[in-house]
């Protein structure tokens, strides 16, 4: 199975595409391929809601107390110069790689040294970046609801259910973890266990969900206190 076939059956045969990985090993391919795709999707992403980021970020700092009415349209100025729209591009394509490589690490000591099994660090980075892959279909939407509300904070899951969310809230936070994407994640990743570590249904469930859990988490507790700091 080539890259483009894994590629594919990420999202269709998931079993097929772990299980080529497991038994025919890894190409360069397997990391360049899904990253240039990815790398794509942030830079169409980003071109696609500059405009809005543009207006969103310049309404937040005239929002911000802690900065001086005569500083804020110099400060809106020097967020959108050149040197900081590419240290944006920048940072948000380095994070493709950074979040792959530190997921990936974070699997591979689950499975290796908590589940007890053994595979090689460069399957489980693979792994990371086919799953990853499912960001694409997610920022299409995301892009489109953007696009539609002219807002950047966009919720597909839970946090969609609250008709006055606090963004400062613990319990709002946790609930916008609840995706379909991060879900479906979570599920390839069960899917990836069982596969490549050959472990059972329930101890992959186990090990994936309850790590996802704690991750979920903290991502909401920090994401509540920035919120909260930016009220």
């Amino acid at each position: 199975m080539n890259v483009f076939s894994r590629l594919a059956n990420v999202f269709v045969s998931p079993d097929a595409c772990f299980a080529s990985i497991r038994d025919k090993g890894t190409k360069w391919t397997d990391y360049v391929v899904p990253v240039l795709f990815l790398v794509a999707m942030v830079v169409v992403f980003m071109v696609a809601t500059a405009d809005l980021m543009e207006k969103v970020q310049a309404d937040t700092i005239r929002k911000m107390t802690n900065i001086p009415e005569a500083q804020k349209e110099a400060a809106i100025q020097q967020a959108n110069s050149p040197l900081a729209v590419t240290i944006k591009y920048v940072f948000s394509i380095l994070s493709v790689a950074i979040s792959a490589l530190a997921g990936a690490l974070v699997m591979w000591i689950l499975g290796n040294f908590i589940g007890g099994g053994q595979q090689k660090y460069g399957v489980l980075l693979a792994s990371a970046f086919y799953i990853q892959l499912i960001s694409i279909p997610e920022s299409i939407i995301k892009l489109v609801l953007m696009l539609q509300k002219e807002a950047m904070n966009i919720y597909i899951g839970l946090g969609s259910l609250f008709a006055s969310p606090d963004p400062g809230s613990f319990g709002f936070q946790f609930a916008a973890q609840f995706e379909f994407f991060k879900l479906w994640r979570i599920v390839l990743w069960i899917i990836a266990f069982k596969v490549l570590y050959k472990f059972s249904a329930k101890k992959s469930a186990l090990l994936v969900v309850v790590t996802m859990l704690i991750g979920m988490v903290l991502s909401a507790l920090l994401a509540g206190i920035g919120m909260g700091r930016m009220g």
